[in-house]
């Protein structure tokens, strides 16, 4: 199994983050910007390119041939859905949303009532949204009527267990196959599924404190490949198919 686990394109939070106006305005499940949709878009021609005769070696590395796609994923947070959407419609292959592939923390916001810290309870899409706004996207699991998520902040120790939920159902799924299986996720959980595909600090709950970090740019492209035993990984944040004002 080929994987290419991608960060969504730029959201309105990581705009205003660039902007240092991350805690007052943030939201708590944002969309794409424009400069986002434009990310997606190039990084979807990217995916659709092919190119038989430029294979270099049989495992192609660089995927001089292309990528043939035959799966494609996401989270339930709508930046990814969006960029799954674009992606896979150009691809013309079906989206298939994973409520466990979403962002660190969930969907909440943090507000000051009467100056003490009090974190939102809010529940996410629900499904007749997501049939109304994204009508082909097929869900892997059903999810609840009031929203996929269940409310609050998640808490860091559950982050390593979910990314092994993650990657769990992709080896059920598509485990010793040769399907190249693509994941729309998010920057800070890639990083604890890479934890957790490398064996790095999976007993360490959170990732504040680690002597590393882990950068994915907004539509950044990681390929590993999944076998039986073993783990490969043949390039980490690739982006050279955007321009550079679009990079961030």
């Amino acid at each position: 199994m080929q994987l290419y686990f991608i960060r969504h394109g730029q959201s309105q939070n990581n705009a205003i983050w660039d902007e240092n106006e991350y805690d007052t305005t943030r939201v708590s499940d944002p969309t794409l910007t424009s400069k986002g949709i434009q990310q997606a878009e190039l990084l979807a021609e990217f995916l659709a390119q092919g190119n038989p005769s430029g294979q270099s070696g049989w495992m192609d590395p660089q995927n001089r041939a292309g990528f043939g796609l035959t799966h494609v994923y996401c989270s339930l947070m709508e930046r990814a859905i969006q960029t799954g959407t674009i992606i896979s419609d150009r691809l013309g292959i079906p989206l298939i949303a994973h409520k466990d592939m979403h962002e660190v923390g969930g969907i909440y916001l943090d507000r000051l009532v009467d100056d003490q810290p009090i974190v939102t309870i809010e529940h996410g899409h629900t499904p007749a949204y997501l049939q109304e706004h994204y009508p082909r996207l097929k869900l892997a699991t059903p999810i609840e009527e009031n929203g996929w998520w269940l409310g609050g902040r998640e808490q860091r120790p559950r982050r390593i267990s979910r990314a092994r939920r993650v990657i769990e159902f992709l080896k059920q799924q598509h485990g010793n196959t040769q399907d190249r299986v693509a994941v729309i996720t998010h920057g800070a959980f890639f990083s604890y599924i890479f934890r957790v595909l490398f064996n790095l600090d999976v007993d360490y709950p959170g990732d504040r404190g680690l002597p590393y970090f882990i950068v994915h740019n907004n539509c950044g492209l990681t390929r590993m490949e999944l076998d039986a035993s073993n783990v490969t990984l043949y390039y980490l944040n690739r982006t050279d198919f955007l321009p550079d004002d679009l990079i961030t």
